[in-house]
């Protein structure tokens, strides 16, 4: 407390004493507000803080994990990241998450409006292309966290440079002018930025990152044309490729690959993530949080191409066999090995085995069993779990994670020309890129009808992108959200069917439903969907208290 006086007494006397003059001076050891930006050390001080807002974390885990908790591919044990009270579709505009999203979004555009509002300082003492790289550097970004608001709030406030007192009452923009907005900011990224970097310049903003954005908000507006232009432009870049291993290409070992195009990165000392730690097994001290569904998994479809429900090749006695590859590369299944333990899910599994350097096993307790908070489906993800990461500490990672690579940028493009109805031979071959990985090798698409390619093209997205954050967007712009997301999240099953050869049925949307589910599978939680409203967020309460201008979205 006295320290406290002190310290009041000591403002008091400097603010009464210091001379007018004095107070008007910049300070000698560190640039004011009204000098900043003056030069190119502090212009690339300025992008790197706006770049941070680019690390969007929950939990240290990106945002864009947890983004498909909120669908049905995913499922989070607690309500991390808000994303479970998403999915079960029990909020309202009070709702936390709402505000801590949208006042994310906004913080970061301020950054990058600031950069352009006063960079025009540092023009006569940097070099012309240093200096438009750095515009389009910060108009990059700013379209990045806009395609998030419009896309998941409908209209939103448009701002494009820093606001005044007088001007923070803003109304809300239609959603049409700010994808027009944000075309403009990535047309000038894109005609700006290099086509590739290097050294300490990976992991900034490129021409195919700028268009890559661009047919992503593209193709979740409904713009196809734009969408499959702007994909076949970074096709045409010629300096991306599909990587050979689907599984590798979330490790360490496929980091920084040609297919990826824009990624977070990290760094022992400065910032790192606890994706091992909300991934992985509770037996090698991860949590078990954010878990693939049974959905998720009889989704995947036999390694002939045909729903489990019409292939010959499903036999419901070996589930996991003469599956599409990427099912086991994309997440643990039950008789894997993973961190050198056998992972057996079944109750009376209590015991497992433990693998040594050597190759020799032995019995251990089995705490994926034991333990109350083991996962609850009886899955995990392998997906952004190296098991590299998990000797050190689990909150430790320096993983990458990829916000934009091409298998994206193909399956755009492929999209959007059939929902054109222009279907030739570059959209088979764009879906065969995928499909026609090294470590995947499904059947290869021929020409077909429209209706049969559109149903491929949205299968290899929910397959090829799970857990990069695409679904929540996907099944709302397909208008499917509606049919996928109402009803149990199933977890494992009950004791006395673990072993029954029950086949799901796969509906037109590619979604499976068991009879009697209840009988077969425990229930972790119940989700709900309400067409009226559930196809927008609603606009934060706490933003409406404060900006009277703002409307909310129809149904709230």
């Amino acid at each position: 407390m006295k320290l406290y006086k002190i310290a009041i007494i000591f403002v008091a006397l400097c603010m009464s004493s210091c001379k007018e003059e004095f107070l008007e001076k910049a300070p000698l050891d560190n640039p004011s507000s009204a000098t900043f930006f003056s030069n190119q050390k502090e212009l690339e001080i300025a992008l790197n803080g706006a770049y941070r807002s680019l690390y969007w974390h929950s939990y240290k885990v990106p945002y864009v994990l947890w983004l498909d908790a909120a669908t049905d591919l995913a499922w989070s044990r607690g309500d991390f990241g808000g994303v479970l009270t998403i999915q079960g579709g029990q909020f309202t505009p009070e709702t936390e998450i709402f505000y801590t999203v949208w006042s994310h979004m906004y913080t970061a555009i301020s950054k990058a409006n600031n950069i352009l509002d006063n960079m025009e300082r540092a023009k006569e003492v940097v070099s012309p292309e240093f200096y438009s790289d750095a515009e389009a550097q910060a108009r990059f970004l700013r379209a990045y966290f806009y395609t998030y608001l419009v896309t998941l709030y409908g209209d939103v406030p448009w701002v494009d440079h820093m606001l005044s007192i007088d001007e923070a009452q803003l109304p809300r923009t239609a959603k049409e002018e700010v994808i027009a907005n944000i075309y403009s900011d990535l047309d000038f990224a894109a005609s700006n930025l290099p086509v590739t970097r290097s050294g300490g310049e990976i992991g900034k903003a490129t021409k195919g990152a700028a268009l890559t954005l661009k047919a992503r908000l593209a193709l979740i507006s409904g713009d196809y044309r734009t969408a499959s232009e702007a994909a076949k432009e970074v096709m045409d870049l010629g300096v991306y490729e599909i990587y050979p291993s689907y599984f590798d290409l979330f490790q360490h070992k496929g980091a920084d690959s040609k297919e990826s195009i824009f990624a977070q990165h990290y760094h022992m000392d400065v910032f790192t993530t606890a994706v091992p730690r909300y991934l992985t097994n509770r037996a090698s001290a991860g949590y078990s949080v954010l878990i693939p569904t049974q959905t998720m998994v009889d989704m995947y479809a036999s390694i002939d191409g045909k729903p489990i429900d019409e292939s010959p090749l499903y036999n419901p006695s070996k589930p996991f066999e003469n599956r599409d590859p990427r099912l086991d590369q994309s997440i643990v299944l039950p008789g894997e090995w993973i961190n050198d333990l056998w992972f057996q899910t079944h109750p009376d599994s209590t015991r497992t085995f433990s693998r040594s350097a050597d190759g020799t096993l032995s019995r251990v307790n089995n705490v994926e069993v034991t333990n109350a908070y083991a996962t609850f489906t009886g899955y995990l993800w392998n997906k952004y779990h190296d098991e590299s990461d998990i000797p050190h500490d689990n909150t430790q990672s320096t993983l990458p994670i990829m916000m934009m690579r091409y298998a994206e940028v193909l399956l755009t493009y492929a999209e959007a020309k059939i929902e054109l109805n222009e279907i030739d031979q570059s959209v088979i071959n764009a879906i065969n890129q995928v499909r026609g990985r090294e470590s995947v090798k499904m059947p290869l698409v021929q020409m077909s009808s429209q209706d049969e390619l559109r149903k491929v093209v949205r299968y290899e997205r929910t397959i090829e992108l799970a857990l990069e954050g695409f679904r929540l967007f996907d099944i709302r712009r397909w208008k499917i959200a509606e049919h996928v997301m109402p009803g149990n999240v199933l977890g494992r099953r009950h004791k006395a069917t673990w072993f029954d050869k029950i086949t799901p049925n796969i509906d037109e949307f590619g979604h499976p439903s068991y009879p009697n589910e209840t009988d077969i599978f425990q229930v972790i939680s119940v989700n709900q969907f309400d067409k009226s409203k559930h196809y927008l967020w609603p606009i934060p309460q706490k933003e409406r208290d404060v900006v009277k201008e703002l409307t909310q979205n129809p149904g709230y």
